[in-house]
């Protein structure tokens, strides 16, 4: 029998908390893994969402964890990204209380997690991050 338990590591990226300003994630470190999946979890919002009053969720990757940079397509799998790293929108209440997830399989040894809030948001979304990490090189992890 097969099971995910020893397949995949799991780390705590951003720690549940209401956030109503820019708000990105710790680093997470490939080494020793060849995939990484992003799950960002946005609650119910305490603002009425719209298009100025909104949370893009973004990804960025980087070579030495100082130098970010937004990624692009081909590196990521699960969704599609613009040239920002953006791969989910939170505009309306109809698209919070859920999970955006987006898996990671560039060439780069770092990534991360950005909410970029655009708009004044008074009370906040409350948000959270963990990354997978998979394809480990020694198993089990």
């Amino acid at each position: 029998m097969r099971d995910l338990h020893n397949q995949v590591a799991v780390r705590h990226t951003l720690v549940p908390a209401v956030v109503s300003a820019d708000t990105t994630s710790t680093a997470v470190d490939r080494r020793g893994f060849e995939s990484v999946e992003h799950a960002v979890a946005a609650g119910q919002s305490g603002d009425t969402l719209s298009g100025s009053l909104k949370i893009d969720i973004k990804l960025e990757h980087s070579h030495d964890a100082t130098v970010w940079e937004a990624v692009t397509m081909p590196d990521v799998i699960g969704a599609e990204v613009d040239e920002a790293g953006l791969f989910a929108t939170v505009d309306d209440a109809a698209e919070d209380e859920a999970v955006y997830r987006i898996g990671y399989v560039g060439g780069r040894r770092y990534s991360r997690v950005v909410a970029d809030f655009t708009g004044t948001h008074t009370n906040g979304t409350p948000m959270a991050a963990l990354a997978l990490l998979g394809h480990a090189h020694a198993k089990p992890v």
